[in-house]
């Protein structure tokens, strides 16, 4: 089985090369101002980047080939189905079993003919009520992917409700705690909830730094002094899942570099130090994906 493996250096475990979603998403006319902005994200260290886009949200693996050719990063390919109404009229007509199979020969064999493996699956979603009835099929085939080939599982939690659930529904499936990466847990509802997480031994991502929409990095930067104070700093990762065109740096937006320019020295004010910030943007995801 072919293995897809991070090289020396900061990994960013959550990000979207293209993306499909909504009118001004991240598409392959943004390729310039993207290789500009990954080239930033060069020079601050980063060497990996997870592309959390998978087949259901608009992925492209010739265009990220591309990518990698002009910027030197390695970016790692997902696999998997995304939210209810975006995958319904995809598989609602496929056997668990199909998609399953699909999943594996992504992961081990390649993704059609582009020469490029699936290195994780992700991000898989469901919505915020719990799973509707393509997603349980989807959850059902990952799960299942999962454990035949040993691939990291990333998560999307619909806001505040669903990471724990997520949790219990993998770990209820043998998949071992140190392959998931519960996402978005800037969304997590109160700390004796989060900690309870973090005790299961799961990997969680702070992933959308920079989105102001969503929370405050001053809380961001908070609960990863928390996190250190308990001791689960070793099971945290960061990332920004930038998906527009505006976010980027060289479009006006904050860019990759807001990571390293802005965020890391709200860490480093709160008590970490560098040893921290190499734990989580190098050793973290490279212990995930070994």
């Amino acid at each position: 089985m072919n293995r897809v493996k991070l090289v020396d250096g900061y990994t960013l475990t959550h990000e979207h090369m293209t993306i499909d979603l909504s009118d001004g998403d991240l598409g392959t006319t943004s390729f310039e101002p993207l290789v500009r902005d990954l080239k930033m994200a060069y020079d601050c260290g980063v060497r990996n980047i997870v592309d959390m886009t998978n087949q259901s949200m608009g992925r492209d693996p010739e265009y990220v080939r591309r990518l990698m050719d002009a910027t030197g990063i390695n970016i790692i390919l997902s696999t998997g189905y995304y939210l209810e109404q975006y995958i319904k009229g995809d598989i609602e007509d496929t056997a668990v079993a199909e998609l399953s199979r699909q999943a594996v020969n992504e992961l081990s064999q390649g993704i059609g003919n582009s020469g490029l493996c699936a290195g994780v699956i992700g991000e898989i979603g469901w919505c915020h009520d719990g799973p509707e009835k393509c997603e349980r099929k989807a959850w059902q085939a990952m799960s299942a992917a999962a454990l035949e080939t040993g691939a990291v599982v990333s998560t999307h939690p619909s806001i505040g409700t669903q990471q724990i659930p997520q949790a219990d529904y993998l770990i209820g499936r043998g998949i071992r705690p140190e392959k998931i990466v519960i996402g978005h847990i800037e969304f997590f509802p109160n700390d004796d909830a989060l900690k309870s997480l973090l005790e299961k031994g799961v990997t969680i991502g702070l992933d959308m730094i920079g989105k102001r929409g969503r929370a405050r990095d001053e809380y961001r930067a908070d609960i990863v002094r928390m996190i250190k104070d308990w001791g689960f700093l070793s099971q945290l990762t960061l990332s920004m899942d930038i998906c527009r065109t505006e976010d980027l740096k060289t479009a006006g937006g904050y860019g990759y570099v807001y990571l390293f320019e802005t965020f890391l020295p709200m860490l480093k004010e709160r008590g970490l130090g560098q040893n921290d910030i190499e734990l989580i943007l190098a050793d973290n995801p490279a212990r995930l994906f070994a």
